[in-house]
Protein backbone atom coordinates (compact mmCIF):
# COMPACT_ATOMS: atom_id res chain seq x y z
CA UNK A 1 0.00 0.00 0.00
CA UNK A 2 1.17 3.37 -0.66
CA UNK A 3 1.51 5.17 2.68
CA UNK A 4 0.61 8.64 0.63
CA UNK A 5 -2.84 7.62 0.42
CA UNK A 6 -2.79 8.61 3.91
CA UNK A 7 -3.20 12.60 3.33
CA UNK A 8 -3.10 13.59 7.09
CA UNK A 9 0.04 13.15 7.45
CA UNK A 10 2.60 14.63 5.16
CA UNK A 11 5.79 15.32 7.53
CA UNK A 12 7.91 13.54 9.89
CA UNK A 13 10.22 15.46 12.27
CA UNK A 14 12.63 13.55 14.43
CA UNK A 15 14.27 14.08 17.66
CA UNK A 16 18.25 13.01 17.51
CA UNK A 17 19.60 11.76 20.92
CA UNK A 18 17.89 8.54 22.08
CA UNK A 19 15.62 8.45 19.42
CA UNK A 20 17.54 7.94 16.28
CA UNK A 21 20.84 7.44 17.86
CA UNK A 22 21.59 5.62 20.88
CA UNK A 23 23.62 8.30 22.82
CA UNK A 24 21.26 9.70 25.20
CA UNK A 25 23.07 7.34 28.07
CA UNK A 26 26.49 8.15 27.10
CA UNK A 27 25.52 12.24 27.29
CA UNK A 28 23.96 11.52 30.88
CA UNK A 29 26.95 10.34 31.92
CA UNK A 30 29.19 12.89 30.16
CA UNK A 31 27.32 15.05 32.59
CA UNK A 32 28.14 12.68 35.59
CA UNK A 33 31.69 13.10 34.68
CA UNK A 34 31.77 16.33 33.98
CA UNK A 35 30.27 17.16 37.85
CA UNK A 36 32.87 14.60 39.29
CA UNK A 37 35.64 16.89 37.83
CA UNK A 38 34.58 19.74 40.06
CA UNK A 39 33.76 17.64 43.07
CA UNK A 40 29.93 18.26 42.57
CA UNK A 41 27.16 15.33 42.17
CA UNK A 42 24.87 15.58 39.03
CA UNK A 43 22.84 12.74 40.09
CA UNK A 44 20.04 10.90 38.33
CA UNK A 45 17.35 13.25 39.26
CA UNK A 46 18.99 16.44 38.07
CA UNK A 47 19.75 14.58 35.23
CA UNK A 48 16.18 13.75 34.49
CA UNK A 49 14.95 17.31 34.60
CA UNK A 50 17.69 18.18 31.98
CA UNK A 51 16.88 15.50 29.49
CA UNK A 52 15.68 16.08 26.31
CA UNK A 53 16.27 20.39 26.98
CA UNK A 54 19.26 22.41 25.55
CA UNK A 55 22.53 23.81 26.93
CA UNK A 56 21.04 27.48 28.50
CA UNK A 57 18.37 25.23 30.34
CA UNK A 58 21.03 23.36 31.64
CA UNK A 59 23.19 25.99 32.16
CA UNK A 60 20.00 28.05 34.37
CA UNK A 61 19.15 24.38 36.06
CA UNK A 62 22.85 23.86 37.27
CA UNK A 63 23.95 26.67 37.66
CA UNK A 64 20.87 27.27 40.70
CA UNK A 65 21.58 23.78 42.50
CA UNK A 66 25.51 24.28 42.59
CA UNK A 67 27.01 27.80 43.54
CA UNK A 68 30.20 28.75 42.04
CA UNK A 69 30.67 26.41 39.50
CA UNK A 70 32.30 27.29 35.95
CA UNK A 71 29.79 26.37 33.81
CA UNK A 72 31.87 26.77 30.74
CA UNK A 73 33.95 24.13 32.29
CA UNK A 74 31.74 21.93 33.36
CA UNK A 75 30.04 21.81 29.53
CA UNK A 76 33.56 21.08 27.87
CA UNK A 77 34.41 18.73 30.50
CA UNK A 78 31.19 17.06 29.38
CA UNK A 79 31.85 17.23 25.24
CA UNK A 80 34.88 16.12 25.86
CA UNK A 81 33.69 12.65 27.57
CA UNK A 82 31.29 12.07 24.82
CA UNK A 83 33.56 12.56 21.96
CA UNK A 84 36.36 9.86 23.35
CA UNK A 85 33.26 7.72 23.81
CA UNK A 86 31.99 8.51 19.95
CA UNK A 87 35.37 8.25 18.91
CA UNK A 88 36.43 4.85 20.28
CA UNK A 89 32.91 2.95 20.40
CA UNK A 90 31.14 4.93 17.22
CA UNK A 91 27.43 5.40 17.13
CA UNK A 92 24.91 3.19 17.05
CA UNK A 93 21.25 3.77 15.53
CA UNK A 94 18.01 2.87 16.84
CA UNK A 95 16.49 -0.42 15.69
CA UNK A 96 14.73 0.62 12.23
CA UNK A 97 16.27 3.94 11.49
CA UNK A 98 17.58 3.89 7.88
CA UNK A 99 14.34 1.75 7.29
CA UNK A 100 12.18 4.38 8.04
CA UNK A 101 14.38 7.25 6.50
CA UNK A 102 14.24 5.06 3.50
CA UNK A 103 10.39 4.96 3.29
CA UNK A 104 9.79 8.63 4.27
CA UNK A 105 12.48 9.49 1.28
CA UNK A 106 10.39 6.96 -1.28
CA UNK A 107 7.45 8.05 -0.45
CA UNK A 108 8.10 11.45 -0.73
CA UNK A 109 7.50 12.94 2.90
CA UNK A 110 9.35 15.89 4.22
CA UNK A 111 11.77 15.06 7.52
CA UNK A 112 13.48 17.11 9.64
CA UNK A 113 15.37 17.00 12.85
CA UNK A 114 14.20 19.11 15.72
CA UNK A 115 17.34 18.07 18.22
CA UNK A 116 18.18 20.07 21.81
CA UNK A 117 21.83 19.62 20.67
CA UNK A 118 23.59 22.03 19.00
CA UNK A 119 23.77 22.36 15.05
CA UNK A 120 27.33 21.38 14.85
CA UNK A 121 27.03 18.52 16.47
CA UNK A 122 23.51 17.41 14.51
CA UNK A 123 25.44 17.84 11.17
CA UNK A 124 28.66 15.61 12.52
CA UNK A 125 26.80 13.13 14.37
CA UNK A 126 24.21 12.37 10.83
CA UNK A 127 27.32 12.46 8.47
CA UNK A 128 29.31 10.01 10.60
CA UNK A 129 26.56 7.50 10.25
CA UNK A 130 25.78 8.69 6.63
CA UNK A 131 22.02 9.85 7.01
CA UNK A 132 21.97 13.48 6.83
CA UNK A 133 21.36 13.90 2.81
CA UNK A 134 17.74 12.48 4.28
CA UNK A 135 16.78 15.82 6.13
CA UNK A 136 14.95 18.19 4.75
CA UNK A 137 15.43 20.91 7.62
CA UNK A 138 17.50 20.85 10.89
CA UNK A 139 16.52 22.93 13.73
CA UNK A 140 19.18 22.74 16.46
CA UNK A 141 19.22 23.82 20.25
CA UNK A 142 21.75 26.62 19.68
CA UNK A 143 18.69 27.89 16.68
CA UNK A 144 16.21 28.88 19.25
CA UNK A 145 15.71 30.82 22.04
CA UNK A 146 13.24 28.39 24.28
CA UNK A 147 14.25 24.96 24.49
CA UNK A 148 11.81 21.75 24.94
CA UNK A 149 9.34 21.63 26.61
CA UNK A 150 8.63 24.88 24.98
CA UNK A 151 7.19 24.46 21.35
CA UNK A 152 9.29 26.89 19.73
CA UNK A 153 11.83 24.20 17.95
CA UNK A 154 8.78 22.00 16.43
CA UNK A 155 6.91 25.55 15.26
CA UNK A 156 10.61 26.61 13.82
CA UNK A 157 10.48 22.97 12.06
CA UNK A 158 6.85 23.01 10.28
CA UNK A 159 7.65 26.64 8.92
CA UNK A 160 10.96 25.76 7.73
CA UNK A 161 9.31 22.38 6.04
CA UNK A 162 6.46 24.57 5.07
CA UNK A 163 3.61 22.21 5.67
CA UNK A 164 0.46 22.43 8.01
CA UNK A 165 1.29 21.29 11.60
CA UNK A 166 -1.99 19.37 11.77
CA UNK A 167 -0.24 17.24 9.31
CA UNK A 168 3.12 16.62 10.98
CA UNK A 169 4.60 13.54 13.38
CA UNK A 170 6.62 14.33 15.86
CA UNK A 171 8.86 11.42 17.07
CA UNK A 172 10.69 11.44 20.62
CA UNK A 173 12.18 9.80 23.30
CA UNK A 174 11.27 12.14 26.25
CA UNK A 175 8.85 13.44 28.26
CA UNK A 176 10.24 17.07 27.61
CA UNK A 177 10.06 16.15 24.04
CA UNK A 178 6.87 15.08 23.73
CA UNK A 179 5.30 17.89 25.66
CA UNK A 180 6.96 20.13 22.58
CA UNK A 181 5.84 18.42 19.81
CA UNK A 182 2.40 18.71 21.57
CA UNK A 183 2.39 22.05 22.54
CA UNK A 184 3.27 22.45 18.81
CA UNK A 185 0.57 20.86 17.88
CA UNK A 186 1.87 18.39 15.89
CA UNK A 187 1.09 14.28 16.22
CA UNK A 188 3.19 13.34 19.04
CA UNK A 189 4.62 9.47 18.88
CA UNK A 190 6.77 8.57 22.18
CA UNK A 191 9.63 5.89 21.61
CA UNK A 192 10.46 5.53 25.17
CA UNK A 193 14.77 5.38 25.96
CA UNK A 194 15.59 6.19 29.20
CA UNK A 195 12.09 7.32 30.83
CA UNK A 196 8.42 6.03 30.60
CA UNK A 197 6.00 8.14 29.94
CA UNK A 198 4.54 10.39 32.66
CA UNK A 199 0.99 10.28 33.33
CA UNK A 200 0.59 14.02 31.82
CA UNK A 201 2.26 12.71 28.64
CA UNK A 202 0.16 9.87 28.44
CA UNK A 203 -2.83 11.58 28.45
CA UNK A 204 -1.12 14.14 25.05
CA UNK A 205 0.23 11.08 23.24
CA UNK A 206 -0.34 10.54 19.27
CA UNK A 207 0.85 6.65 19.83
CA UNK A 208 3.31 5.08 21.72
CA UNK A 209 5.36 2.87 19.60
CA UNK A 210 8.21 0.14 20.11
CA UNK A 211 10.70 0.87 17.53
CA UNK A 212 10.48 2.98 14.38
CA UNK A 213 9.93 0.00 12.15
CA UNK A 214 6.24 0.58 14.21
CA UNK A 215 5.93 3.78 12.47
CA UNK A 216 6.50 2.71 9.22
CA UNK A 217 3.29 0.11 9.90
CA UNK A 218 1.38 3.59 11.25
CA UNK A 219 2.12 5.15 7.76
CA UNK A 220 1.18 2.08 5.91
CA UNK A 221 -2.04 2.34 7.79
CA UNK A 222 -1.68 -1.34 9.12
CA UNK A 223 -2.10 -0.69 13.03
Amino acid sequence: MNSKNNQTINAVIFDMDGTMIDTEKIKENGWKYAGDCQNIVIDDTIISEMRGTNKEYCKELLCKKFRNINFKKLYNDRNEFIERYINTNGIKMKKGLIEILRFLKNNHYKIAVASSSEEETIRRYLTKIKILDFFNVIVAGDMIENGKPNPEIYLKAVEELNVPKEQCIGIEDSNSGILSVYRAGLKPIMIPDLEEPTKEVKNVLYRRMGSLLDVIKLLENKI
